[in-house]
């Protein structure tokens, strides 16, 4: 495997298209952070581990609210197309990923890019959910808005998922 990419899990798959499917089921365009943090309570592991740390309804209402939030991802320029012949589809700045029945794709808007790549570097050779948990907890040291979702114990959520 090359050395400069990182192997996402299944498990992080089937959570990243688990909170495109929420997030769709909220009516938002993009995938926010309250979406991943739904996905993530309804991970068969990681779930447990977190659920009882978490604020699920204020996790719930920010995830309706987001629907309403600008994305703040900017759309990639296409280059020159022949006469007649038109974009496919719009290409953002950012990862997209399929919801859990394949039949919508969404792209992750900038802050839940940012949780996604700071999950990233927590991860070894595989990413899985609990580096993303770990990215969230990282990035609500800074954020108030992560810190509200998160909870105030952020090293006990941290803990909660080091052993799986």
């Amino acid at each position: 495997m090359d050395h400069e990419q990182l192997r996402l899990g299944p498990d992080l798959i089937d959570v990243m298209r688990a909170s495109v499917s929420i997030a769709i089921g909220r009516g938002a365009q993009f995938v926010a952070p309250p979406h991943l943090l739904l996905a993530l309570l309804g991970d068969a592991r990681v779930g447990p581990a977190v659920a009882p740390l978490l604020p699920r309804e204020h996790i719930s209402r920010a995830a309706t609210d987001a629907a309403k939030k600008l994305p703040a991802v900017y759309e990639l320029p296409e280059g020159p197309l022949p006469d007649g012949e038109r974009v496919a589809f719009q290409r953002y700045d950012t990862l997209a990923f399929r919801s859990r029945d394949g039949a919508r794709t969404l792209y992750l808007d900038a802050d839940a890019y940012h949780l996604f790549l700071e999950g990233a570097r927590r991860a070894g050779e595989t990413y899985q959910p609990k580096h993303l948990v770990m990215g969230f907890t990282a990035e609500a040291v800074k954020d108030r808005d992560l810190l509200a979702m998160v909870g105030p114990d952020l090293v006990k959520v941290t803990m909660s998922v080091s052993e799986l």
